[in-house]
């Protein structure tokens, strides 16, 4: 599902390639900073220097930090999406099962390429915020209710593991994203994250788990 990114300042016109690098090298430094230290946390003056930007420019390529947070989320739920899609090309849409494993394989594949969205999400979901309830309507809610649905579709079949509805929603995220989140960690415990086998064996694994009877 597309969204609609924020249309730049009015009389901010990015009319050469340096300026629109510049802001996409702006984006790609902040979810950096925002994974690492959350919004409070993260400083323009650092995401700036990341960038190999002046702080200034932040002020001229975007309306606020709060704007740049969520050009941020868009950029990266739209990578998310576009994983997915990419499981699920060519699938029947009414072959559930094969549908939600696919599904479960793009969602793993993406949080090993891109483990900051699980890492903000860490620093957001703690405590109430503007930003959280923008999160939740816009992108976190119709995805939930889509898993729901397709969860009580493979139930209803007896394909499903017993696990209440309620709480798959984070069950599948937690599970798909967790190892991505905390690579160092795994790395101390001898798991390599950035392994393609790592990845190939979690999806395999978490769908065998969700789906026993598959």
């Amino acid at each position: 599902m597309a969204r609609t990114v924020d249309a730049p300042a009015s009389g901010r016109r990015r009319v050469n390639r340096g300026t629109e690098d510049t802001r996409d090298r702006l984006i790609e430094a902040a979810l950096v900073e925002f994974a690492a230290t959350g919004f409070d946390g993260a400083s323009t003056r650092a995401i700036a220097s990341r960038a190999g930007a002046h702080q200034p420019q932040i002020n001229y390529h975007f309306e606020s930090k709060d704007e740049l947070w969520r050009l941020c989320l868009e950029r990266l739920l739209g990578e998310l999406d576009d994983a997915i899609a990419e499981h699920v090309a060519g699938i029947d849409p009414a072959d559930e099962p094969l549908m939600f494993a696919a599904i479960v394989r793009g969602l793993v594949v993406f949080a090993s390429r891109r483990p900051e969205l699980n890492r903000i999400m860490m620093h957001e979901g703690t405590a109430p915020s503007d930003r959280l309830n923008w999160l939740v309507a816009n992108h976190l809610r119709w995805r939930q209710r889509d898993l729901h649905r397709r969860w009580t579709a493979l139930t209803q079949q007896d394909l499903a593991a017993p696990l209440p509805s309620e709480v798959l929603y984070h069950v599948v995220i937690g599970s798909a994203s967790l190892l991505y989140a905390n690579a160092p960690e795994a790395r101390l415990l001898d798991i390599d994250p950035d392994s393609p086998a790592t990845v190939t064996a979690h999806a395999d694994g978490l769908i065998a788990m969700l789906l026993p009877n598959h």
